[in-house]
């Protein structure tokens, strides 16, 4: 399933997994926070999930992010 993520959304998926905001995301990124929200709508969508929990099992999971 990690296949169906961008490299950018993958990208965004580890800094979420990390505890960054949709802001500090965006300024990371230089890009605008509304982005990273489309990003965020983007990635739960494709892989059918509804709630950050699940987000962060995926990205630990698929490699995506690791736990310290």
């Amino acid at each position: 399933m990690r296949d169906v993520l961008s490299r950018r959304e993958r990208q965004i998926v580890k800094l979420i997994a990390d505890g960054f905001s949709s802001r500090e995301i965006a300024e990371n990124l230089s890009v605008s926070p509304r982005t990273i929200e489309a990003h965020r709508a983007n990635i739960y969508r494709k892989l059918g999930m509804h709630n950050l929990a699940e987000l962060i099992k995926y990205a630990i999971k698929n490699g995506i992010a690791a736990v310290d």
